[in-house]
């Protein structure tokens, strides 16, 4: 079962106190050393969740944008509202008490971590990353951690993301419709709205979004609604020229025209590659290409190649898309460059032959973060 057909509405019925669950197993194989610690350090309750053995009759995910559905039924306030536009609103309550000096240590650290390991001083002299981190002391963190079940350590990798311009490159190729009933679609409508609201909750701006295809576009995308509204207005067909057009419609007028300006840029960018396949209408060395070629322009300019930092995951269940991201990885020229995500359900399985669990939320936080947080700079085992 993919992972939005998680999310489903309960017979409330049905719904029941959910009593306590076991510590999350340790050990996460796509996190680092420092990461895994965290995570062996934590203790929160991981939820089961409704399943069904979908290696034979697998039909894609399905996104109805309710609540988990959890096997012991559920607290209404414990459950993920998926297609809410407002379901953050209790994390912004209280915004004028700030996080205490213990837990804002541990964001701090987190984030100059990151600006040093990408080189972004020239983004965040002293005054601006100061009032990165007063913005980040008005949110809470533990309500984050509930609401993506994950560890509050965890819920802090999160902030990394105030650091960045946050960019999707999706997929809208004939295949994502036609293949496993359209339900890719309904997987790349979950992530979207996912991560457009947590962005949000870090920078108004929201989250930028561009399509291989269409030349539809949407900026300011911050909520399950707008994602709704911007996807309704994309034909899905044609090839998968991915490196092509990721070039055209992301790099060159996002990133490297920004960079070139007399304008200063506000912050790196963030580029998230959803795709169901590998590429066609292209060489499948496309991509490579022009990645190298953008981190290369960006070294003669004063920010520095870390201003562009690349995660490419993949939707639907295509084994040759899956070897492709696995290619990239271990590519010479570009595998430290990019980060790959595989689809789902794959790491889910492989994840739960070694007793853990993986919850869409975890698989979502490396998406988010696999490319800029060195914690997560390792390869999927």
């Amino acid at each position: 079962m993919g992972f939005t057909e998680k999310l489903k509405d309960g017979d409330p019925s049905r719904q029941q106190p959910v009593p306590s669950a076991p510590p999350h197993p340790n050990g996460e194989p796509y996190v680092s050393t420092n990461a895994q610690q965290r995570l062996h350090e934590s203790t929160y309750d991981v939820p089961k969740y409704e399943t069904r053995d979908h290696k034979d009759d697998y039909r894609g995910s399905r996104l109805d944008p309710s609540t988990i559905k959890l096997i012991d039924g559920g607290d209404a306030d414990q459950l993920f509202l998926a297609g809410a536009p407002y379901h953050w609103r209790p994390f912004m309550q209280g915004l004028s008490q700030t996080q205490n000096s213990k837990d804002m240590n541990i964001v701090d650290k987190k984030l100059q971590t990151i600006i040093q390991a990408h080189k972004l001083q020239r983004f965040y002299e002293p005054p601006k990353y100061q009032a990165v981190l007063q913005k980040l002391s008005s949110i809470h963190f533990p309500g984050i951690a509930a609401q993506w079940k994950i560890s509050k350590e965890l819920a802090y990798d999160l902030a990394s993301l105030a650091l960045y311009d946050i960019v999707f490159f999706c997929d809208d190729s004939g295949s994502m419709i036609f293949e496993e009933n359209g339900k890719r679609i309904d997987d790349l409508k979950f992530i979207l709205s996912k991560v457009a609201d947590i962005a949000t909750l870090f920078d108004d701006d929201g989250i930028a979004v561009r399509f291989i295809n269409s030349n539809v576009t949407g900026d300011g995308i911050c909520n399950a609604a707008d994602v709704e509204k911007l996807l309704s207005r994309v034909r899905f067909s044609g090839n998968t020229p991915l490196g092509t057009n990721f070039d055209r419609k992301v790099i060159q007028p996002l990133i490297l025209e920004k960079a070139r300006s007399n304008v200063p840029m506000a912050k790196p960018v963030l580029a998230i590659l959803i795709t169901d396949g590998e590429p066609v209408g292209e060489s499948r060395d496309k991509i490579v290409q022009v990645i190298k070629e953008a981190k290369d322009s960006l070294e003669c300019t004063p920010y520095g190649s870390g201003a562009f930092a690349v995660q490419i995951a993949q939707v639907g269940r295509d084994l040759k898309t899956q070897r492709f991201l696995e290619s990239l990885d271990k590519d010479p020229t570009v595998g430290g460059m990019v980060d790959c995500t595989s689809y789902y359900e794959m790491e889910e399985e492989e994840f739960a032959r070694n007793g853990v669990v993986l919850t869409p939320e975890l698989w979502l936080l490396k998406l988010c973060v696999g490319a800029i947080d060195p914690d997560y700079d390792v390869q999927d085992e």
